[in-house]
């Protein structure tokens, strides 16, 4: 468990707050008594040997460091039973990661005195006896204070290069996307590996996506974009020095970092202001006295930049009547969706879903389209049956099915399930710290869920992804980590269950095996990932992507590879993706005007134009959140509070011409599951 604000260690460093936290310890502010000062304190929990190792290494090469854009270590203990703690400078400001989560990019004339100041720390560290590697530069380990100066930070991965060829396991560990190819496996590194990653952080800090995975690019299965195409206000001379740096072959790289800062600053240009920046370790060397009196352009302000998508094989064709959308495309979208929206699949086999009117319409209707004429509506104080047009049975839910869904009405969240006309309502969860966010096995024999689970949040820190029985027998944890894991969601082989997790400090895409094995980050990105759904072929996740402050749906295949934005609604908030049983439609919820509704588009490559769900009649004003579709794809179950204060589960056909409410009660009611 993390240390708590008001703690003490060996009575003189306070703890004051929690800067970061992972699985193997967390970094805290601190108040050193004896001098008034702050401090960081990074601590180590003897996770295992290896680790344990690997912190007394780095404490070991911090303490002889002096340099004025590296923390200084001023302290290291260790207390029995408990961990290793490291005492260094506390350097006020954000790291560069969370400047690219909230602002996207940074002017090329802003960000290059901090890579300067960067490679002048490694020009440092390189020709230190032993030369010194650091070998894990990514954006989360520059640290840039308010007066604009960078400093580089954490050497848990530092490497002293004494002709030796053997680390520990820790020391191998690297990240997708600032890695060079070398690093992984058994590859031997040197200075040009931490060139390589010092590139990878400066492409994104351009761009604000992180370059393509270099063991993927070495398998050929990604090429590098350059960065223009990124970003296309990046200088033509810079551009070709970083991806000249990101070269997969070492040799082919700059061979010193002296060398590429000389580049760096040749780029920019001479006929603007003059860099102000000391670099008492660059200035030393001969090659760059002359390159350091060259000039870069002033910072200008410039919007964000997004990364476009870069195209990715199709795993599936579907619908190849909407490869091609033409200008007229907005004005004849409802005739293009599948049957089972328009009403037009007459004689359709009897797999299909049933025919239903068409009540979807485009949220802003075009003038001269005809809005769909609303259906009748189903008494929602009546039940939805099969003989009145109701879900299809299924296997395990038995009759018309069964509903999972998290409710509060016994004072905190637990697991409930009921039949889909509202009767046999059962408990079957009472977890003191509470459970919600169920998700059913594929085989409806088995639910996993969230607990700790005290209300219906966006983050559950602290929670675990739990499993149980049908039933509610056979209650376990399957995976406890720093931090918290929720969205717990089912693969359609039953063997890996996809979950959210904040081991890393924000919220990132995990897989994990249902037996506790296989733990493995997905996404590891600078967004912030979540609320991860199954394509129902079992290869691809669409998800949640907050990146800048807004909320989009993401696609991915289930390596975490070939990501691509799906939603296309520009500066509105898109969540909870879900896939239709068939694959062909995508759902999700959308903030419109400050309220959620829920909206439908083709799945396509690329994602298609949406269309709001009950966008005309007595509907189209009540809030809808967090949908599921039922097995025969006909129905949707979601959360709904049409007062503005009971939270409830309702039911609906997809076109809106059915509806029910499931649930009436006053306390909450929210994260419905259909069984299948």
């Amino acid at each position: 468990m993390p240390l708590q604000s008001g703690a003490t260690l060996r009575h003189r460093y306070r703890i004051e707050e929690t800067l970061g936290q992972g699985g193997m310890g967390a970094v805290y502010r601190a108040h050193d008594i004896n001098l008034a000062v702050f401090v960081a304190v990074k601590e180590n929990l003897f996770t295992t040997q290896d680790y344990a190792r690997q912190f007394q290494r780095e404490a070991t090469i911090l303490a002889s460091l002096r340099h004025p854009n590296l923390p200084r270590v001023t302290d290291h203990f260790v207390i029995e039973g408990e961990g290793q703690y490291l005492v260094m400078d506390f350097i006020e400001g954000e790291d560069l990661r969370h400047r690219l989560e909230r602002d996207g990019q940074v002017d090329e004339a802003v960000c290059l005195p901090w890579f300067l100041e960067i490679a002048d720390a490694l020009a440092y560290l390189h020709s230190r006896t032993p030369p010194i590697l650091h070998r894990d530069i990514k954006p989360g380990n520059i640290k840039i204070t308010p007066e604009s100066k960078a400093y580089l930070v954490d050497f848990g991965l530092a490497k002293v290069v004494d002709g030796s060829t053997e680390t520990t396991t820790g020391a191998k560990a690297m990240t997708p996307g600032f890695s060079p190819p070398e690093q992984y496996g058994s590859g031997q590194t040197d200075t040009r590996t931490d060139i390589y990653s010092l590139a990878a952080t400066l492409f994104t800090a351009l761009t604000a996506t992180i370059p393509e995975d270099s063991l993927e690019r070495a398998m050929g299965r990604a090429k590098l974009t350059p960065v223009r195409k990124r970003a296309p206000t990046v200088s033509q001379g810079l551009s070709r020095v970083v991806e000249r740096a990101l070269a997969l072959e070492p040799d082919e790289r700059y061979q010193t970092v002296p060398e590429l800062a000389e580049a760096l600053i040749g780029a920019v240009g001479t006929s603007r202001p003059k860099l102000r920046v000391d670099l008492p370790y660059l200035r030393d060397k001969t090659v760059l006295r002359e390159s350091l009196t060259r000039r870069v352009s002033p910072p200008t302000r410039v919007a964000p930049v997004r990364a476009k998508p870069r195209r990715w094989p199709r795993l599936a064709v579907i619908g190849l009547a909407f490869a091609v959308i033409g200008v007229g495309a907005v004005y004849a979208l409802p005739s293009m969706l599948p049957p089972y929206l328009t009403g037009t699949d007459e004689g359709s086999p009897a797999t299909q879903p049933a025919a239903t009117e068409a009540l979807v319409s485009l949220e802003n209707e075009t003038p001269g389209q005809q809005a769909a004429t609303e259906g009748p509506q189903v008494d929602a104080s009546q039940p939805v049956t099969q003989s009145a047009g109701g879900p299809s049975p299924t296997a395990q839910g038995g009759g018309i099915g069964q509903l999972a869904f998290a409710s509060a009405r016994s004072g905190i969240p637990q697991i409930y399930v009921m039949n889909v006309d509202g009767t046999g309502l059962v408990e079957l969860t009472q977890l003191t710290d509470g459970a919600c966010q169920p998700a059913w096995s594929p085989d409806g024999s088995q639910l996993a869920f969230t607990s700790p689970c005290r209300a219906n949040r966006d983050q559950y820190s602290g929670a675990s992804i739990w499993t149980m029985n049908a039933d509610g027998s056979g209650q376990l944890p399957l995976a406890t980590a720093l931090g918290g894991d929720y969205d717990p969601a089912w693969s359609p082989d039953g063997d890996r269950i996809a979950f959210t997790s904040l081991q890393d400090g924000r919220p990132q895409i995990y897989l994990i095996n249902t037996d506790g094995t296989g733990r493995t980050n997905l996404t590891d990105s600078l967004a912030h990932e979540s609320n991860p759904n199954w394509s129902p072929s079992g290869t691809q996740l669409i998800y949640t992507s907050t990146r800048s402050g807004t909320s989009e749906v993401w696609v991915m295949t289930t390596d975490g590879s070939e990501r691509q934005r799906f939603s296309r609604s520009a500066g509105r908030d898109n969540r909870e993706p879900t896939w239709s049983p068939d694959g062909q439609l995508v759902l999700f919820d959308q903030e419109i005007g400050g309220i959620r509704r829920l909206v439908v588009t083709q799945y396509t490559e690329g994602g298609a134009p949406e269309i709001r769900v009950c966008s005309d009649g007595q509907l189209s004003v009540q809030p809808m959140a967090e949908p599921s579709f039922s097995p025969d794809g006909r129905w949707l179950v979601f959360e709904t509070w049409p007062t503005g204060v009971s939270h409830n589960i309702a039911l609906m056909t997809l076109n809106c011409t059915s509806y029910a409410a499931l649930t009436s009660d006053n306390a909450l009611d929210f994260d419905a599951a259909w069984r299948p």
